[in-house]
């Protein structure tokens, strides 16, 4: 079951890093948003591939 929940955890956050890339202009082609490297969205990015790693190098 664990895993399982981890998976669904995953799912989610790649699904929510997604998203704020798209808003970014950073996902597909690469268009980027004036500044994005500072903003707010960016950071949760580098959080989010964080806990992506953690998750599947347990």
């Amino acid at each position: 079951m664990k895993e399982q929940a981890e998976q669904s955890e995953e799912e989610k956050l790649t699904q929510e890093k997604i998203s704020l890339a798209k808003k970014l202009g950073i996902w597909e082609s690469f268009n980027p948003i004036d500044g994005y490297e500072t903003k707010k969205e960016f950071k949760r990015i580098e959080e989010i591939d964080k806990r992506l790693a953690e998750i599947i190098n347990g």
